[in-house]
């Protein structure tokens, strides 16, 4: 009888508690919800400006991992937080897709990528090719920073995909992101050798803000020493140096004057990248030229040669 007893007063207890707790859930849902709105509103209005109610979808399925938030905008459309592995770090981004299934908003978050070449997924070169778009067109990765931009395509095609699967809209997949093929490379260009000590490059400007210097740089590549075009244009290129680590920060091709397609490869963030913290002290220090494209390669590390100042 006491077991009896006892395990009906256990029953009891378990009930009531299970109760409390529904009933604390049923007031606390909202509230811890509305925290989590409130976190991202700013970001939210920045995709759908004139929506005033957001609502989070605690339940979606992604097979991709790039998708980090869902949120509805009430009466507007839906909104997608993405977080993709660009070339040097990662970039989190919103996009904002309309109830007529297209593209109504972009707006990059985080991003701390190669400056002039990864953080381009941020200015109207590349949000013009994805606002307005619709969830089965795709959109153009940019030449020169392939890798980054690649990355965020693939998130805003997660997006549309799980956007299309929400709201039934069929999608043959032709609008999946391009696959671009990667930079090949050959042999090695030395910064400190005859390959850039036979042709001097030229200091067009020279600009010193804090411990870092940069330096616009003309370079003479393919199209002035071997091409033989009219009115051939030498390269140019801009060096940041920190005089004070003594390290390369980076470089940018401002200009590239070499044959379209094959030399302009030089400009890729996979190449340029190499640059960055190179020790300029150190006279051992080398790129991999791109392959195709030696003259151009070389053209670059005798702009970095001259910005180094050695000669």
């Amino acid at each position: 009888m006491k077991i009896l007893k006892m395990g009906l007063f256990l029953a009891i207890v378990t009930a009531l508690a299970g109760g409390a707790l529904a009933a604390v859930n049923h007031v606390t849902a909202p509230i811890i919800a509305e925290k989590a709105i409130a976190s991202e509103r700013a970001n939210l209005e920045l995709i759908f400006p004139n929506t005033n109610e957001f609502l989070i979808v605690e339940d979606f399925e992604d097979d991709t991992g790039l998708v980090v938030g869902v949120y509805e905008a009430v009466g507007d459309g839906m909104a997608y937080k993405l977080q993709v592995q660009g070339f040097a770090n990662p970039v989190v981004f919103m996009v904002g897709i309309n109830n007529d299934g297209n593209i109504g908003g972009y707006q990059v978050l985080d991003i701390n990528d190669t400056p002039g070449y990864g953080d381009r997924v941020t200015l109207a070169e590349f949000t013009d090719n994805v606002i307005g778009k619709s969830t089965t067109e795709g959109i153009p990765v940019l030449s020169g920073a392939t890798v980054t931009s690649t990355a965020v395509v693939s998130g805003i095609n997660a997006a549309k995909a799980m956007f299309n699967l929400q709201h039934d809209i069929d999608d043959d997949g032709s609008g999946a992101v391009i696959d671009t093929p990667p930079l090949q490379f050959s042999e090695s260009v030395g910064i400190f050798t005859k390959q850039t000590e036979n042709i001097a490059a030229e200091i067009l400007e020279e600009a010193t803000d804090g411990d870092v210097t940069t330096y616009l740089v003309a370079s003479r590549g393919y199209a002035v020493l071997e091409a033989g075009y009219p009115d051939a244009q030498p390269n140019i290129f801009e060096v940041k140096i920190d005089h004070v680590t003594n390290k390369i920060v980076s470089v940018v091709m401002v200009e590239s004057h070499d044959t379209p397609g094959i030399g302009d490869k030089v400009e890729d963030e996979q190449f340029l990248e190499q640059f960055v913290d190179l020790d300029i002290t150190d006279t051992s220090i080398e790129v991999d030229a791109v392959a195709g494209a030696t003259i151009t390669s070389v053209s670059a590390a005798r702009a970095v040669r001259a910005a180094i100042g050695l000669d």
